[in-house]
């Protein structure tokens, strides 16, 4: 299914639409409240009526978030400010599909995004309250795209640079505490293998009121040590990359549903992996 960002001039300001799945699903019930005599034209066209109804998913889903955005995170920064947050509010998820999608059309790297645009759309993620779920988390991912912090490793940049969607894997075995990476380089010749020894911990967790209920605890963290760290290429022997065993790292936890996973790591990277069977939808 293709997701698209709509952008109009209004008013000098640049207003933004986001047309996801969930946004035209929204537009859907919204028609069905129409009366039948309802005059389209009169009412601007359905363009219109579709900003209208997005408009207001946004504000609905934005006063359900705003309380549980990260105090730390600084609206500010965001150009358009308040605006641009509701706005993306109407739906965070779609919004990061959309960018991962444009990105692999135009065959770019994650350092192309704007940056508080980005940390907008993880803010609001972030507040909806999905952090480590070992039921979600459990089995095969593919990485779809990566943002390299500036302390992220040197051979960690370095891979990252070859990178290209779905040609790297992580899989989550939740039953031995651990996760196994694997990255293709080299146009398939070359392959980087990792472990990681994996502990949820109580750091970084996050009270959230989500859907105006109970107060709730969301867990965000967990402490990685890489274990285990190969490059194959070819048929060449394995070498066993010692310099990469590590200890005292760490995943945070963002967002995580059944399609998507969104992590930071310890040295400042973003990291937004999917479930294969998502990954044609999502690329499409």
């Amino acid at each position: 299914m293709m997701y698209a960002l709509l952008f109009a001039c209004m008013s000098g300001a640049t207003a933004l639409v986001v047309r996801t799945p969930a946004t035209r699903l929204s537009f859907q019930e919204f028609r069905k409240t129409l009366p039948s005599n309802f005059n389209v034209v009169q009412s601007g066209g359905w363009y219109a009526l579709e900003q209208t109804a997005t408009a207001k998913l946004a504000a609905r889903n934005f006063a359900k978030l705003r309380p549980d955005l990260p105090p730390t995170f600084d609206v500010e920064e965001v150009q358009g400010g308040w605006s641009t947050m509701e706005t993306l509010a109407a739906d965070p998820k779609g919004a990061l599909v959309q960018i991962v999608a444009s990105l692999n059309r135009k065959g770019e790297t994650a350092a192309t995004v704007s940056a508080d645009y980005l940390d907008a759309i993880l803010a609001l993620l972030r507040a909806q309250g999905k952090g480590f779920d070992s039921n979600l988390v459990d089995g095969e991912w593919l990485l779809v795209m990566q943002k390299q912090g500036s302390k992220s490793p040197r051979f960690q940049k370095l891979v990252g640079k070859g990178e290209k969607p779905g040609k790297s894997y992580s899989d989550f075995d939740v039953g031995h505490g651990t996760f196994s990476g694997t990255v293709k380089l080299l146009k398939g010749l070359g392959l980087v293998s990792s472990t990681v020894q994996y502990r949820p911990v109580a750091d970084n967790f996050d009270r959230t009121t989500v859907g105006g209920g109970q107060p709730g605890i969301v867990l965000r963290r967990i402490s990685c040590d890489i274990v285990d760290a190969s490059v194959k290429v070819w048929k060449l022997p394995k070498l066993s990359l010692r310099f990469l065993r590590k200890k005292g790292g760490y995943l945070d936890f963002v967002y995580l549903d059944r399609d998507l996973r969104v992590t930071t790591g310890n040295r400042g990277g973003v990291f937004i992996h999917a479930r294969p069977s998502f990954v044609t939808t999502m690329l499409s």
